[in-house]
């Protein structure tokens, strides 16, 4: 049991620094796809919401940051060109999620909406992401 908590726990961890990243560490570590899909989800999403909550220090590190200043282009660019629903849908493609939300408050993006477009944005990608990857797992084991 703590061994199955602590996979999911540094599964998720995995998953509040990227989608990317927590996918393939929990498949492995051995979890069931459901589980991968749940915990990633879970820790992106955590992370999304820390960054609500401290959006504007965040957004003073972005602003000053040339690291970041190549997504933070392409946030700009989603939110003049596609709005709210552009910049959530493809937050956890190209920029990562907290990224893509500070970046879009600092723009001037509506909290509720915001809210109301990335929750179901990562949950969906999430699960197309968990589900390539279990695809790609299953044609390796078998």
């Amino acid at each position: 049991m703590t061994d199955l908590l602590f996979r999911l726990l540094l599964t998720a961890a995995s998953g509040a620094l990227d989608l990317w990243v927590g996918i393939p560490v929990g498949f492995a570590l051995g979890l069931p796809a459901v589980l991968v899909w749940a915990a990633a989800v879970s820790g992106n999403l955590g992370v999304a919401m820390l960054a609500f909550f401290a959006g504007s220090w965040l957004r003073r590190w972005i602003q000053g940051n040339r690291w970041l200043a190549k997504r933070r282009r392409r946030v700009e660019h989603a939110m003049k060109r596609y709005g709210v629903p552009g910049v959530a849908l493809q937050a956890p493609l190209l920029t990562g999620t907290p990224t893509a939300i500070v970046v879009a408050l600092a723009l001037g993006a509506p909290v509720r909406s915001l809210l109301r477009w990335m929750i179901p944005s990562v949950v969906l990608w999430g699960a197309v992401f968990t589900g390539a990857a279990a695809l790609g797992v299953s044609f390796l084991w078998d």
